[in-house]
C-alpha cells in the first residue's frame, strides 16, 4: 500500500478526497488507522511544473509544489498568527515523492462563499486580516529561499507576465493586445508597503465550515509572500455584494481594507495569466464587479 510507510501501525481505510474539480495538482486521502483519523497530502506533479499557473506561481514566487515537506513550515507559520484552524502536520515522508499527513479538522468544505450565513464570512474577514497583519520586507515563498525586494517586485512581475504571455497566450489575441498597457501601469506602480502571506488559489474550496464560522484552511501549498492587495482582488471572483459586505465587517475589525484602484488592473490581468478561476474570456474577467 502505498502509505502504510507513513504509518506505525496498519491502514483499515483510504478515501480519496477530491477538492470538486478537475486539473488540481495534489492527491488528498483520508486514512483511518486503529487509533488516528488524519489527512495525507502528496503531489501529483513529478516533472518542473508546466501550467500556466504552477509554472507561474514558480517563477514568479519561487512555489514548486512538490516540496510537500515545506507545508509543515507554511502551516506552522499561520497556525501562530491567524484564528481559522490550520491542520498542524504530524508526519511526513518520502519515496518516489514528498508526503505530509496533518491533522484532520472538523466542517464540511465550503461550495460557495455566497449566501453563507454573515457569521462565516466575518469569520473568514477576521482570519485573513489576522494573516495579513504578518509584515515581510520581501515578496517570494515563505521558507525565504527565493526573495524578490519590494523595491523590485512590479518590475519582477512584469517581467514573470511578459513569460507568461509569451509562454502560454500567444495566440490569445486579447490578452497579447493588453499587455503593453499592463506592462507600463506596473512598471509606474510604487513599491508595496509590505509583503504577507497571500492565497494565490484563493477559493472556497480551500476551506472548512461548520455553518456558523470557517473551521478551517486546508490547502496551503499555493501560500506565497506577496502584497495582501492580491488577496482582494482574487476575493473579488468569489464573493457577490452581501458577502463582500459580510467580510469587510470582519475584516475591518481587525485592519483596514487596502486601497485597490492604482493596482486592481495589473493584478487582474496577471491572475487571469494564471487562471486562478479558468479560462475566462479576458474582458468578462476584467469586467467582474469591483467589491472592495
Amino acid at each position: 500500500m502505498e502509505l502504510q510507510f507513513l504509518f506505525q501501525e496498519p491502514i483499515k481505510e483510504i478515501h480519496e478526497l477530491s477538492p470538486g474539480y478537475s486539473g488540481h495538482a495534489s492527491d488528498v486521502w483520508l486514512v483511518k488507522t486503529k487509533n488516528q483519523e488524519v489527512v495525507v497530502r502528496a503531489s501529483r506533479l513529478t516533472e518542473e511544473p508546466n501550467n500556466d499557473f504552477w509554472w507561474g506561481i514558480k517563477h514568479t514566487f519561487g512555489i514548486d509544489p512538490r516540496n510537500v515537506l515545506e507545508l509543515e513550515s507554511v502551516n506552522n507559520k499561520l497556525k501562530k498568527i491567524t484564528s481559522i484552524p490550520i491542520p498542524a502536520v504530524i508526519g511526513k515522508g518520502k519515496s518516489t515523492r514528498e508526503y505530509v499527513v496533518v491533522e484532520k479538522l472538523e466542517g464540511q468544505v465550503v461550495a460557495s462563499f455566497m449566501d453563507q450565513p454573515s457569521s462565516v464570512l466575518q469569520s473568514l474577514g477576521e482570519g485573513l486580516a489576522r494573516i495579513h497583519q504578518h509584515r515581510e520586507a520581501y515578496a517570494g515563498n515563505p521558507a525565504g529561499t527565493f526573495q524578490i525586494s519590494l523595491q523590485q517586485f512590479h518590475l519582477h512581475l512584469s517581467r514573470c507576465t511578459d513569460q507568461l504571455v509569451s509562454r502560454f497566450y500567444s495566440g490569445n489575441e486579447k490578452i497579447v493586445r493588453m499587455l503593453p498597457s499592463v506592462r507600463e501601469l506596473l512598471h509606474t506602480l510604487p513599491r508595496p508597503e509590505y509583503s504577507s502571506f497571500v492565497l494565490v488559489d484563493m477559493d472556497p474550496s480551500q476551506f472548512l465550515s461548520d455553518g456558523r464560522k470557517v473551521t478551517g484552511l486546508v490547502d496551503t501549498e499555493a501560500y506565497v509572500l506577496a502584497p495582501r492587495e492580491l488577496d482582494f482582488i482574487a476575493l473579488e471572483y468569489v464573493l457577490d455584494e452581501q458577502a463582500a459586505k459580510d467580510f469587510r465587517h470582519g475584516y475591518e475589525n481587525i485592519m483596514p481594507i487596502p486601497d485597490l484602484q492604482t493596482v486592481r488592473l495589473p493584478y487582474r490581468y496577471f491572475y487571469r495569466l494564471l487562471s486562478i478561476q479558468g479560462s475566462v474570456d479576458l474582458d468578462e474577467w476584467l469586467g467582474v464587479e469591483k467589491l472592495f
